[in-house]
């Protein structure tokens, strides 16, 4: 049987972020997938320098996918990363989920929807629900631990931004042409902490006004860690 008859559809997360993306009648859906981009109003202060995230080792590497050591429940069940969450849910099989949810490494999940055997059952509608998937893992990684919600609460209003030439979609695409999908949900994530956080938790962030946002910085080099696929 293929394993797609067998499908979680019905358990899958009905997760919605406020503020919600706005969509046009005319959006469409890119050969990279999908609709659901954030609106970029508030998100962040294009007069500040933005802050690039990627590679290990360097600050921020934490927004990644790839950043092991903090775990978080989903759908009753505890992952490793936000990456083996994101790889899991290309399939509707349970079976198939399990078996990239008790692999050891990001890389492994990352790997393990490209093989031949298994990258056929991929969902055929991933293009049109990968946005909301990356969203409910993001949402679960940072809401899980303190530390890291506090470390993209103090990345206000600078903008965030994947940047690497290894993606177009979740990355800058290495010059800035991409359209870095990860860095704008992780933006919209942080703008929605930040509407909801008690007074403690901003006490080190500037005040949300009306063209908001604000970033911090690393610089870039050109070590290849890892890759966000779509």
């Amino acid at each position: 049987m293929d394993p797609s008859e067998n499908s979680q559809v019905g358990q899958q997360p009905a997760f919605s972020m406020s503020p919600q993306p706005q969509h046009s009648d005319s959006a469409s859906h890119s050969e990279e997938g999908g609709t659901g981009a954030p609106n970029s109003n508030q998100l962040f202060d294009p007069k500040e320098r933005p802050i690039n995230f990627y590679n290990r080792h360097e600050p921020y590497y934490e927004f990644t996918n790839f950043a092991e050591g903090y775990p978080f429940e989903l759908l009753g069940v505890q992952w490793l990363t936000s990456e083996h969450y994101f790889q899991a849910m290309k399939f509707t099989d349970s079976t198939l989920q399990e078996k990239v949810r008790r692999l050891a490494a990001p890389r492994e999940a990352f790997q393990f929807t490209r093989e031949p055997q298994y990258s056929q059952y991929v969902r055929r509608d991933w293009a049109y629900v990968k946005m909301d998937e990356m969203r409910s893992a993001l949402f679960a990684k940072f809401s899980s631990h303190e530390k890291l919600k506090q470390l993209l609460l103090d990345s206000y209003p600078h903008q965030l931004v994947e940047h690497t030439s290894n993606d177009r979609f979740w990355g800058d695409g290495g010059d800035g042409t991409g359209q870095n999908m990860l860095g704008a949900l992780l933006m919209e994530l942080r703008l929605q902490l930040l509407q909801t956080a008690k007074p403690s938790d901003a006490s080190s962030v500037t005040q949300l006004d009306n063209s908001g946002s604000c970033l911090s910085f690393h610089e870039h080099t050109d070590e290849k860690e890892h890759l966000l696929d779509m």
